[in-house]
């Protein structure tokens, strides 16, 4: 007897689907029911009828390969977020990711709610994704079994939600550019790469260079989701203003916060417990329908208001023969010149 296929789920990926027998929260229906493998990415489902590199290369458009270029260095991204930064419809954006995956160019997965139905799509890189990635930064792509080891410590991986809340942050970003023409995500580091450039001295969770009209200013983020204690963020500073008294860069670090009491216990925790230090410090408390980070969120530690831009906070990049690895890149050196030094 054949196999049942499992339920259709919507194109966007993003409305709950009613689970259709047994209990969600059953080990045995999430082994044996076909419904339950689409969180398993690499082999979820029917597997998808792989090309090779040269016969896809004709397919892909700009739009696509940055999307591969984002999924092999932040991990995954949501339906939503991949709709905000390229797409004008969840719809359009579903379509083209499935095709995309048909040739395993990316992969998916989403958990199921307890009640029943499940969230929404999560999108990583796929095998032939993989290989073009390494291809492009001429590095050895990872094998099967190693791609499938990073997409299962991914998809039961208790940090996920803060994972996915640090690549929200650059997402407002990119997607603002496409509101307001004068502004660019010139560059965005994750966790992993801006501890490589920098020697394992500093681990924010993510690095970006902004644009706006003439200023290229360079920021570090700190995702904060409230289960740190506060002298714990605070701590992290001393690493960061010991870069930037050795002539490193001088970029704010911004506290991306969940609730306003958060912020005023963090501002009060800076003024009893941080030592005075170049580093500018910033801090900004989220909302779904907020103007997002690039408006003028930002209130300055020791100055809190009024509430800044990106490009209204003071930054320093450094001297290039320091710890300031951006300033060793030609295309950044391309933005910043005649630029280099904004100091605000």
């Amino acid at each position: 007897m054949s196999e049942p296929r499992p339920p259709r789920h919507p194109p966007a990926g993003e409305s709950p689907v009613r689970s259709t027998g047994g209990s969600s929260t059953s080990r045995r229906s999430v082994s044996t029911s076909p419904a339950w493998r689409t969180h398993q990415p690499v082999a979820s489902g029917r597997r998808p009828a792989v090309l090779d590199v040269l016969s896809v290369q004709s397919r892909l458009t700009d739009r696509d390969r940055t999307i591969i270029d984002w999924l092999d260095r932040h991990g995954v991204l949501t339906t939503a977020q991949i709709t905000a930064a390229f797409f004008t419809s969840p719809i359009t954006a579903s379509h083209r990711l499935a095709k995309l995956r048909t040739i395993g160019v990316v992969d998916r997965f989403h958990h199921p709610f307890p009640t029943g139905g499940f969230g929404p799509w999560h999108w990583v890189i796929g095998p032939l994704g993989a290989r073009i990635a390494a291809a492009g930064r001429d590095t050895k792509p990872p094998t099967p079994r190693a791609l499938q080891a990073r997409h299962d410590k991914l998809t039961d991986s208790p940090t996920l939600p803060h994972l996915l809340g640090t690549n929200q942050f650059f997402i407002d970003l990119y997607a603002h550019t496409r509101r307001h023409p004068q502004t660019r995500l010139v560059r965005w580091w994750s966790e992993h790469d801006t501890a490589r450039r920098y020697n394992a001295r500093i681990h924010p969770d993510g690095h970006a260079l902004w644009r706006d009209h003439d200023i290229v200013t360079g920021v570090f983020v700190e995702y904060d989701r409230g289960s740190e204690d506060l002298w714990r963020l605070v701590r992290k500073l001393a690493a960061y203003d010991q870069i930037a008294t050795e002539g490193g860069a001088c970029y704010p670090v911004l506290f991306w916060l969940h609730s306003a009491r958060r912020e005023a216990d963090l501002h009060d925790e800076f003024a009893h417990r941080r030592p005075a230090g170049p580093v500018p410090v910033a801090t900004a408390v989220r909302h779904p329908a907020g103007p997002g980070p690039a408006g003028p969120v930002w209130a300055l530690v020791g100055a809190p208001e009024p509430r800044r831009t990106l490009a209204e906070l003071p930054f320093d990049h450094g001297d290039p023969l320091q710890l300031a690895p951006n300033l060793n890149d030609p295309d950044l050196d391309r933005e910043l010149d005649p630029i280099h030094d904004q100091d605000q």
